[in-house]
């Protein structure tokens, strides 16, 4: 199966630049490897943070609990990470980035000790007619979590905290109703709002919020289009 071809013109705008800028230095520099590297503000009880790689700054605007940034331009290898309030270095990390492949990353877990969670998104067209998704477990204090849907049926299972699952492919241009549940429960959780998955598309499911809270700190969902 092919990458989709837009995200792949993410990288490759970024290796144009990168070989414009060394042809102007030096004929005989390599030109360095790019990464694509999307960002999730996941910490509940976090205050607004500016995120950087390495000493630059990825957010323009303040980044607060439950937004993300699509994917940037990353040099690939190993690359510090940091989470900043005002001029406080809070959170640091430390991710290594494979050429050519895309990330997630997620700053996650309560504040007092928040940390640094990368996914690699294995992101491949899906057939005709469907759409794929993943669940990913976010909640800092939750159980074991189940992905499904309001007649009952479970489409995901048993994703502990900073567990996620592999690509799924379902129905796309069809309305859906999700719902997470703790692992082997009937009870619903958490309810989604109804939303529509387009065909050709790729979607992050993720719980978020500490579980043994209300208001909006507590147990919620999310839904990320990644393509």
């Amino acid at each position: 199966m092919k990458r989709l071809k837009q995200i792949q013109k993410v990288i490759l705008a970024g290796l144009v630049i990168l070989t414009a800028a060394s042809c102007m230095k030096h004929h005989d520099e390599p030109v360095p490897a790019i990464s694509g590297l999307a960002l999730v503000h996941a910490s509940p009880d976090a205050p607004a943070v500016n995120l950087f790689i390495g000493q630059n700054m990825v957010n323009n605007d303040i980044f607060s609990y439950g937004d993300n940034i699509d994917y940037v331009n990353a040099y690939s290898g190993a690359r510090d990470v940091y989470a900043y309030v005002g001029s406080d270095k809070k959170v640091s990390g430390k991710v290594t980035l494979e050429q050519g492949k895309m990330y997630s990353l997620f700053l996650a877990g309560k504040w007092a000790n928040a940390e640094f969670v990368l996914l690699e998104d294995s992101l491949f067209q899906p057939d005709p007619g469907k759409a794929s998704i993943r669940f990913l477990n976010m909640s800092p204090d939750a159980p074991a979590l189940d992905l499904g849907l309001n007649d009952g049926s479970t489409l995901i299972s048993n994703k502990e905290y900073k567990q996620n699952s592999g690509f799924t492919a379902v129905n796309g241009n069809v309305q859906y109703n999700f719902v997470i549940r703790e692992h082997g429960s009937t009870a619903d959780k958490i309810s989604l709002p109804a939303v529509t998955l387009a065909s050709g598309h790729i979607y992050t499911i993720w719980a978020k919020g500490i579980y043994t809270e209300t208001g909006t700190k507590g147990p919620d969902g999310e839904i990320i289009r990644n393509y």
